[in-house]
Formats: structure tokens, C-alpha cells, sequence
């Protein structure tokens, strides 16, 4: 049980904010997603994940197994939507559910400044694959996915990004705030 507790990530939102934006951190029960203001309008959802299961839809034991023993290829999924009214719609960009939300404020320049170097890695990986499934598309990320390098370690690295502390190893997507 303690294992299991030290999995959870403590949210520390920023304690001030001079221009403040929305930002909702999704818990899907496995993994994570970020939905914030899109740079140049509406809102957009990241996601990162393992090629073979978002993609391929490899979701087996054997498949899920040898995503976290050792490097596969990575995943980043993004949806951009100019007519979504947030929080009440959050659950129209992610249709494999929504187990909990965090809302967030943050710097709406963090959030710029994050929404573009994501933008930026997406348009670098070249076409992406539709995903009705997930609502994203999809590119290959050129980080490679792997326990030390997962979904929710991913969504944890941009939230400190956007000056949110994360504190504890959110491996389970098991997310708490502490206020």
C-alpha cells in the first residue's frame, strides 16, 4: 500500500498568477492529458503515449508489458477545438472518459509558451494518423516511450512547465491537489 501511495502526484498549483488561464488536467484511470488555451484560438488537448496501444491498438498484456520494460516508440496526440465551452465539454474531446479533472490556473504565457513547443514537435513529426478512438491525432514523438518515459511522467513534466509543482511519481494517473 505504501508502494502504491508513493504513486500519486501531488498538484501544487502556482501560489500567484499575474495573467491567469484555465488549464484541466484529465485523469483517463491509466493516463493523462493536458487541456489548455491553444495559442492561436480555442482550446487544445495533449496526450502522449505508447505507438502500438494509441495507434496500432495493441492493447494486450504482451503488448503493454514490453512498452514499459523497454523503449518503444512514443506517441503525441493532439486536438484542437475552436468551439468548446470549458469545463462543461471537456468530456467531447476525450471519449475513452474521463475518470477526474483538475482545474488549474497557470501564467497564460507558460501556457502559450508550452502550447507552441508542442505545436512545434507535432508539425516536426511530419503527417499524424486519426484517431476517432482517442479524438487525437497522432504523430511519432521522437522521445521513446518506456516506464521511466510514460504518459503520466510526460503530463507531469508539462504541468512543471507551467509552473505547477507535482511532487510523488504519478505512475498510476492517480492525482491529488494539495491547495
Amino acid at each position: 500500500m505504501a508502494l502504491l501511495a508513493g504513486c500519486t502526484g501531488r498538484l501544487v498549483p502556482p501560489a500567484e498568477v499575474a495573467d491567469p488561464v484555465d488549464v484541466y488536467l484529465l485523469d483517463h484511470g491509466r493516463h493523462a492529458s493536458l487541456v489548455m488555451p491553444h495559442h492561436e484560438g480555442g482550446v487544445v488537448r495533449y496526450s502522449y503515449g505508447d505507438w502500438q496501444w494509441y495507434v496500432e491498438g495493441r492493447r494486450h498484456l504482451l503488448s503493454g508489458a514490453a512498452a514499459m520494460l523497454w523503449p518503444t516508440a512514443g506517441a503525441l496526440g493532439r486536438r484542437i477545438d475552436e468551439g468548446l465551452e470549458l469545463p462543461a465539454q471537456l468530456s467531447r474531446l476525450s471519449p475513452e472518459g474521463v475518470a477526474a479533472s483538475h482545474p488549474l490556473v497557470v501564467e497564460r504565457s507558460r501556457a502559450g509558451a508550452l502550447s507552441r513547443r508542442l505545436d512545434a514537435r507535432f508539425a516536426a513529426a511530419g503527417p499524424g494518423v486519426e484517431s476517432p478512438e482517442f479524438n487525437l491525432v497522432f504523430v511519432r514523438d521522437p522521445r521513446d516511450y518506456w516506464l521511466a518515459h510514460q504518459s503520466n511522467l510526460v503530463v507531469s513534466g508539462w504541468l512543471d512547465e507551467l509552473g505547477v509543482e507535482v511532487s510523488g511519481l504519478p505512475w498510476l494517473s492517480c492525482w491529488r491537489m494539495i491547495h
